[in-house]
């Protein structure tokens, strides 16, 4: 029979696991997957969805299937968040009286997790942040941060959209319809707030990703805190395509125990997740060298 205590642990690891990915932002550019059975400093393997390469046809017999192209990113689980924290008697019996349904149970253990999720995956997207590079599209002044303006914001999204859809010059496209996705630091927002293409953006009823405030020149745009600014008032919006760009690993348990300390009648919980990013696919990467500084006209 499952103790409440444990029944406790298990509910707290389903509702990461449930709600874990609602909270990325910058993850969303990445496909990401957890790992069993893994310790601190693992190297493990992210498949990459495949691609499928065209040929000429002339008329005849198919030449015989080819395999998918698939591809593989190695990545370092070399990055963790612990939590350690108490429960009393009379919060445990809550939890264990929530319901008999394992998904209330979900729901209840979330309200107690959900601000240690939204750190966690904080953690990822920063991380996944730090991954821009000169590779794949780069945009700057000359090695010099671009200096916004409503017009120039507006205008950084167009040569991005130009550089995807060129791809190799071979029919090789960057650019995938409806999956290219741009994440920008709120200083940006700021600058596309002028602008009239953003300025009435409704999300209505209509179910938007985290982060979600509209499109412009076929990008979907996602804002985060969490973008590289490694220095003052100079930061890096990315630009990718939705589960492509970027490869992240997870650990799948959380490695969640319970002990009751001593001269306490109260349990404690404790344990740690694993995560470890990589950056597989710089063809599908842009990013941009921006100063933005917030000032009223």
């Amino acid at each position: 029979m499952t103790t409440t205590k444990q029944m406790i642990v298990d509910a707290f690891t389903k509702a990461f696991d449930k709600h874990f990915y609602n909270e990325l932002v910058i993850g969303q550019l990445a496909h990401s997957e957890q790992k069993d059975n893994v310790q601190k400093g693992d190297e493990v393997n992210i498949t990459m969805p495949g691609m499928v390469t065209l040929f000429d046809y002339d008329g005849g017999d198919l030449p015989t299937a080819e395999t998918a192209t698939i591809s593989t990113c190695k990545v370092k689980l070399d990055r963790g968040k612990a939590f350690h924290f108490e429960l009393s008697e009379m919060e445990e019996k809550m939890l264990e009286n929530a319901s008999a349904d394992s998904k209330d149970q979900i729901e209840v253990a979330r309200e107690y997790t959900g601000d240690a999720i939204k750190q966690f995956a904080a953690s990822v997207d920063t991380a996944y942040a730090n991954l821009y590079t000169r590779a794949g599209h780069y945009l700057d002044n000359s090695g010099n941060a671009i200096t916004l303006t409503p017009q120039v914001a507006k205008d950084i999204f167009a040569y991005m959209q130009a550089k995807f859809q060129r791809g190799d010059g071979k029919g090789h496209t960057n650019w995938i319809d409806g999956n290219m996705i741009a994440v920008i630091p709120p200083e940006y927002q700021f600058y596309l707030g002028k602008l009239d293409d953003l300025k009435h953006t409704e999300k209505g009823a209509e179910e938007v990703r985290k982060g979600f405030i509209g499109h412009l020149c076929g990008w979907e745009i996602l804002v985060s805190n969490n973008i590289a600014s490694p220095e003052s008032n100079i930061f890096y919006p990315l630009f990718g395509v939705r589960g492509k760009t970027l490869a992240g690993g997870i650990s799948s348990n959380l490695n969640t125990t319970y002990y009751v300390p001593e001269k306490n009648f109260n349990t404690c919980y404790k344990g740690y997740g694993l995560y470890g990013v990589g950056a597989p696919r710089a063809d599908f990467l842009g990013s941009v060298k921006i100063s933005a500084p917030l000032a009223l006209a």
